[in-house]
């Protein structure tokens, strides 16, 4: 994580333009309502294909005793679009129709519509400057699939920031960020303090939390990827940003473990933080988790240099890099073989979308100006940069993913892989170290691939 912080204001004045003349060549054209609102078939309609043997004779014969006021024969074959006579159901002439034995089928004139790429933006008061979900394709990724709260997934971090709690122990009053809607949260624990409430006493972790499931379209703060899905806070790092590795690896046990009667509601683990040395421990937690079926990503690290940081460096870890606003490996993103794949991790020093911000990584946090003071109470919309904001977009993609029904963690990683956009030359069917198999497409892995296993090894 990179330590730089920056506040949206709380009002952004953003100038209108004037309206656009008529017969501009780039208009909007708004999509049409919603096919799940539309009717299923067209009232008063049923196609009735007969059998071949059926003559003329029997075809009219059978054609009005089903209820046919007219019918239209088709082209080929001995199939009809038959008007029913006033008063009589679409399902009550199919069921007629099929009873016959002259009639080899019957079923409703249905719709179809065409197959053009829905969207959905919401309506949140910042969403505009989150450059971020529309470098990852959110809007298009929204359509198709915005999470389940029977998917959770564990934030091993600095805590979460998700209950109105006053430790009896210190005095520290700690609150519920304001925009995380009706999102569910998994009861979590805190490694650092041995206790049940799993409170940010930074920010860090929140901002991380934000990103996969703060609440959207409710117009007010920003949005999460995967803002339907369920969180668990699992704090093993401390005020200041550390932890060890007993604590880590307490934590991967304790998330991919959980159970709520005979179901594990974990299905990813998000660890936003990394080293240089290397644990067994850490290294038998993951591997146990993975073989729970639990997705693992992590951060790669912010050296700039060559060499995937531990945990993410290992087999069984999605390891995740930076990008800035313009699709390009962020200075501070850690390269090397191991690393899997791109999430946008933004540039505090950059604009390079021209909104009139830095192309920071922005989403709701404990603001760090009173956290200093002993506060964890008052929120911002704050903006960071790092891999630790890269990894939580993966996360929730492979979140989606789990809801849409691809629940084998290496399938999961190999739709993830297999979809992302290839980066710096990377053939179209591989990686390279500077961006490994590039920058993930939630849409593309949704609505592309519809395995439910991994690579074969």
């Amino acid at each position: 994580m990179s330590l730089r912080s920056v506040a949206l204001p709380v009002a952004v004045v953003v100038a209108t333009a004037a309206p656009a003349p008529a017969g501009d060549v780039i208009k909007a054209v708004r999509r049409a309502p919603s096919p799940a609102s539309a009717p299923a078939w067209r009232e008063g309609e049923v196609i009735v294909g007969l059998r071949s043997d059926a003559d003329e004779r029997a075809s009219e014969r059978v054609l009005r005793a089903g209820g046919a006021a007219r019918a239209r024969r088709a082209r080929m074959g001995g199939r009809y679009l038959v008007t029913l006579e006033p008063g009589t159901s679409v399902t009550e002439a199919v069921a007629r129709f099929r009873a016959m034995p002259e009639v080899a089928y019957a079923e409703p004139n249905g719709f179809v519509r065409k197959s053009q790429a829905q969207t959905f933006t919401p309506n949140d008061e910042f969403f505009e400057f989150q450059w971020n979900m529309r470098q990852v394709g959110a809007e298009r990724t929204w359509a198709i699939q915005r999470g389940s709260s029977s998917v959770g997934v564990a934030v091993l971090d600095t805590g979460v920031a998700y209950e109105d709690y006053v430790d009896p122990v210190t005095g520290r009053a700690y609150a519920r960020a304001p925009d995380w809607g009706d999102v569910t949260f998994l009861r979590g624990f805190d490694f650092v303090n041995g206790d049940t409430h799993a409170n940010d006493d930074e920010w860090h972790g929140t901002h991380v939390a934000s990103t996969i499931a703060q609440a959207a379209n409710n117009r007010i703060g920003v949005a999460g990827l995967a803002h339907q899905c369920a969180i668990m806070p699992v704090k093993v790092l401390d005020e200041f940003g550390s932890g060890t590795f007993f604590d880590v690896a307490e934590g991967i046990d304790y998330a991919a473990n959980y159970a709520e009667g005979d179901e594990r509601p974990v299905k990813v683990i998000n660890m936003s933080l990394g080293t240089d040395a290397f644990s067994e421990t850490v290294r038998s937690a993951v591997e146990g988790a993975h073989a729970n079926g639990v997705v693992i990503v992590a951060a790669a690290g912010n050296t700039g240099g060559d060499g995937v940081e531990f945990p993410a460096s290992l087999p069984d870890v999605i390891a995740v890099g930076a990008l800035d606003g313009r699709k390009q490996r962020a200075s501070y993103s850690t390269t090397g073989p191991e690393l899997d794949l791109m999430g946008p991790g933004g540039d505090c020093d950059r604009d390079d979308d021209d909104d009139g911000l830095v192309d920071c990584v922005f989403q709701q946090m404990p603001d760090p100006d009173f956290v200093v003071e002993g506060r964890y109470d008052v929120f911002c919309v704050c903006g960071l940069d790092g891999t630790s904001m890269a990894s939580p977009h993966v996360a929730a993609a492979a979140a989606l993913l789990v809801a849409q029904g691809i629940t084998d963690p290496d399938a999961v990683r190999a739709a993830l892989e297999q979809t992302a956009e290839r980066l710096g030359g990377a053939p179209e069917d591989g990686r390279n170290d500077t961006y490994g198999h590039g920058l993930i497409r939630p849409a593309a892995g949704l609505s592309g691939l519809g395995f439910n296993q991994g690579p074969v090894r």
